[in-house]
C-alpha cells in the first residue's frame, strides 16, 4: 500500500489497484496537495504496469469526489491567464493518463459526484454507480465552466444535447437518469455496492490483460472528436473566464451561501 495525507494506493492479490481519494469531510475536494499525490500515485502505478490488472478509483465518506475544492478556485482566479492556463494543464494529466493508460479503469461511484469528480469518472472505462449516487456540473453557478473534459467527453458519451442541460441547468441527477444517458455502466443498490464493485472488477481481471489494453487503444483511436483540441479550449474558456466580475459574484455568493446575482460582467 501506498499512502499519501489524501491518497492511498492498495492493490489485492488478483491485481486489483484501488486509488482511493481520502478526504471525505471535505467528500475528497482536491486541493492542490491532492492533486500532487494523485499524480505521484499514477507514476507508482506506472513502474510495473505487470502486477496490476484493473484500476479503481473510489471515495472515503458519503462521496465519491465532489470536484475541485472552493479555496482553489479562488486561488486559481488571481492568477494570470496564462498561469491558469497551464496549472489546468497539469491537473487534466491526470484525467488524461486515466483515460490512457493501458489498464480498464473503473470508476465506483457513490454519494456526490459533483464537478471535476464527475468529470474524472467520465475518463474511466467504466462508470459503476450506486443507486444513492448524486451527480452534477455545478461550475456555472458561480460563474465559470467545467474543464478537465466535460465538453468533450460528456459530449462524446452522451450527446451535445444532454451535455448541454448537464452543464448550463447545473441540475443534479441520478443513477438511473445517468443509466439513461449511457454514463452508467452499471448500476448497483447502495446496500450490495461495495461487493457488486468486487464482483465486475474480479471479472474484468479475469480477461486476458493484452487484449483487455489492446481493445481500449482500439476504441480509443476510433473517437472521432479531437480530445486534445477540445482540453485546449476547455483551458480557454476557463482563463477567459477567470477576471470576470460573474465569477467574483459567484465565489462570493458561494462563500456566503445566497443566491448569485450575475451581470455579464
Amino acid at each position: 500500500m501506498t499512502e499519501g495525507k489524501y491518497v492511498r494506493v492498495s492493490t489485492s492479490d488478483e491485481g486489483i489497484t484501488t486509488i482511493l481519494m481520502d478526504r471525505p469531510d471535505k467528500l475528497n475536494s482536491w486541493t492542490a496537495e491532492m492533486e500532487a499525490e494523485l499524480q505521484e500515485a499514477a507514476a507508482v502505478i506506472e513502474q510495473d504496469l505487470k502486477k496490476h490488472r484493473v484500476l479503481v478509483i473510489r471515495g472515503a465518506g458519503r462521496a465519491f469526489c465532489a470536484g475541485v475544492d472552493m479555496s482553489i478556485i479562488g486561488t486559481e482566479q488571481k492568477l494570470p491567464p496564462r498561469e491558469l492556463r497551464n496549472r489546468m494543464a497539469i491537473r487534466h494529466r491526470f484525467f488524461d493518463w486515466v483515460e490512457q493508460i493501458e489498464l480498464p479503469v473503473v470508476a465506483a461511484i457513490h454519494g456526490y459526484c459533483l464537478g471535476g469528480g464527475l468529470e474524472l469518472a467520465l475518463a474511466c472505462d467504466f462508470r459503476l454507480i450506486s443507486d444513492d449516487a448524486k451527480l452534477a456540473m455545478p461550475e456555472l453557478t458561480f460563474g465559470q465552466v467545467p474543464g478537465s473534459g466535460a465538453a468533450s467527453r460528456l459530449t462524446m458519451l452522451a450527446g451535445p444535447a444532454v451535455a448541454k442541460d448537464i452543464m448550463v441547468t447545473c441540475r443534479r441527477f441520478d443513477a438511473a437518469e445517468a443509466a439513461a444517458m449511457g454514463l452508467a455502466t452499471r448500476v448497483y443498490a447502495a446496500a450490495e455496492f461495495d461487493a457488486k464493485v468486487a464482483e465486475f472488477c474480479s471479472e474484468v481481471a479475469k480477461r486476458p490483460p493484452l487484449a483487455v489494453a489492446m481493445v481500449k487503444q482500439m476504441i480509443a483511436t476510433v473517437q472521432p472528436s479531437d480530445l486534445g483540441k477540445a482540453r485546449r479550449i476547455e483551458r480557454l474558456a476557463q482563463s477567459a473566464l477567470l477576471g470576470t466580475g460573474d465569477l467574483a459574484e459567484g465565489l462570493a455568493a458561494a462563500a456566503e451561501k445566497r443566491p448569485a446575482n450575475f451581470t455579464g460582467d
